[in-house]
C-alpha cells in the first residue's frame, strides 16, 4: 500500500495505491480510515472493490445514514425503517402521496446488496420504463455538499466508480487551508458567524430541479448552521455549501452577498481545488462532507457510480461534536441523539449523559 499526496489540493488529499480488498485486513482498513480522516479526501486508485461488498467495508468506518427516512419516521410516528418503506410502496397506505413518491424514487436509486441497504446509484442510465436508475442523472454538478442544510448531516461519502467513469471527474474544494490563511481577527468573526440556508433551483445543476434534490439538500428553508465547524478528523474549516447558503444571521441580504463574494474570491482558487479525472472505473473516493465541497465535470453518458453517505463512529474514540457555539452544540446533541435512536443505529457514539 502506497500513500502519496495529491498535488494541487493544498495541505490535504492523498492517493492510496496497491490496495487489494481480497486480502485487506480490518487493521489495514482502519489505518486507511484514520489516514482519510486527516486528509479529508482519499482516492484509492484502481482497486478491486465491488458494489456488492462496498457497504460491508464502509460499515467498518461507520453506519450509512440518510435524513430523508428519519424525517418521515418522525412525521408518521413510526420507529421501523422497514415499515416506513412498506407504507411508501403500498397504494392503500394513509401516507401522503408526495411522501410515497419520494420513497419510491429513493428505492429506485437503491443498489441491492446482500449486506443490506445504504448504497445509492448515481447514474443517468434508464430502466425499461425510461426512468433514471440513479441520482444526479445528467450534466455537470456545481459545488455542493450533501444534506447541506441539515444540522445532523452525514459527514462522510464513499463513491465507487462502476462503469463509464473515464471522461468525467469528481472535484473537491477543501476549506481548511483558507480558514487558517485569514487574519486572526477575521477568523474570530468567522467562528461567530451563523449561516442561513434556502433551496434555490439550479444551484447544483440547472437541468435537475426536482423535489428529491430539495429533500436531500435543503428540506426546510431558513435553517441556521454555523459557518465554522470541526470535521470528524479534528480539522477546522468552513461549512459553506454553495447549493444552500443564503445569508448571515444579523446581516441583510446585500451585506451577506458582499461577504460571500469576498470569501469566494480567495477560497475558490486552484490551490484549494482538485478535480480527479478518472483513468479507469475502479477508483474508490472517500471524502469529507463537513468542510469539503464536491462537484462533477465532464461526460456522464452511460456513467454509473455507487455512493454511500456515512459517519465515522467506528473510527472515533468519543462522540464527535462538530459545533463550537454552545447554542448549536446543545442542539446537535439533542438532534443527533433522536436521529440515532429513531433509526436504530447501534454503533454510533452518542454524547455522555450528565
Amino acid at each position: 500500500m502506497k500513500v502519496t499526496s495529491i498535488d494541487g489540493m493544498g495541505s490535504y488529499g492523498v492517493y492510496i495505491d496497491g490496495v487489494d480488498f481480497e486480502y485487506l485486513t480490518d487493521e489495514q482498513w482502519r489505518e486507511i480510515g484514520h489516514i482519510h480522516m486527516k486528509s479529508l479526501v482519499t482516492i484509492i486508485r484502481d482497486c478491486n472493490l465491488t458494489c456488492e461488498n462496498q457497504l460491508g467495508w464502509i460499515r467498518k468506518f461507520g453506519e450509512p445514514r440518510h435524513g430523508l427516512y428519519y424525517r418521515l419516521m418522525r412525521k408518521y410516528g413510526i420507529t421501523s425503517l422497514g415499515l416506513i418503506v412498506r407504507l411508501g410502496l403500498s397504494a392503500s397506505s394513509p401516507m401522503d402521496e408526495e411522501d410515497k413518491s419520494v420513497i419510491r424514487e429513493h428505492i429506485r436509486y437503491h443498489q441491492p446488496s446482500s449486506e443490506g441497504s445504504g448504497v445509492t446509484r448515481v447514474s443517468g442510465i434508464k430502466d425499461d420504463n425510461g426512468r433514471s436508475i440513479g441520482l444526479f442523472n445528467d450534466g455537470e454538478l456545481l459545488w455542493h455538499s450533501n444534506e447541506a442544510a441539515t444540522l445532523t448531516f452525514a459527514p462522510g461519502v464513499a463513491l465507487l466508480g462502476g462503469k463509464c467513469m473515464v471522461g468525467s471527474s469528481t472535484g473537491f474544494l477543501q476549506t481548511a487551508d483558507y480558514y487558517e490563511s485569514v487574519s486572526e481577527s477575521f477568523r474570530s468573526e468567522l467562528d461567530e458567524m451563523v449561516l442561513t440556508h434556502r433551496h434555490t433551483e439550479g444551484k447544483i445543476n440547472p437541468a435537475l430541479n426536482d423535489n428529491m434534490e430539495r429533500l436531500n439538500m435543503c428540506p426546510v428553508d431558513d435553517v441556521e448552521i454555523p459557518m465554522v465547524i470541526m470535521s470528524p478528523g479534528g480539522i477546522k474549516g468552513l461549512h459553506y455549501p454553495l447549493n444552500t447558503v443564503y445569508g448571515v444571521r444579523g446581516m441583510n441580504k446585500a451585506e451577506s452577498d458582499s461577504l460571500f463574494a469576498e470569501i469566494d474570491k480567495h477560497l475558490y482558487v486552484d490551490h484549494y481545488i482538485y478535480d480527479h479525472w478518472y483513468k479507469n472505473d475502479g477508483d474508490l473516493l472517500l471524502f469529507d462532507n463537513s468542510i469539503t465541497l464536491h462537484r462533477r465535470l465532464g461526460n456522464v453518458t452511460g456513467r454509473l457510480a455507487y455512493r454511500i453517505q456515512h459517519d465515522y463512529s467506528e473510527l472515533q474514540d468519543d462522540f464527535w461534536q462538530p459545533y463550537f457555539q454552545k447554542e448549536f452544540a446543545d442542539k446537535y446533541k439533542e438532534a443527533i441523539t433522536d436521529f440515532v435512536e429513531t433509526l436504530g443505529i447501534q454503533s454510533f457514539k452518542l454524547p455522555q449523559v450528565g
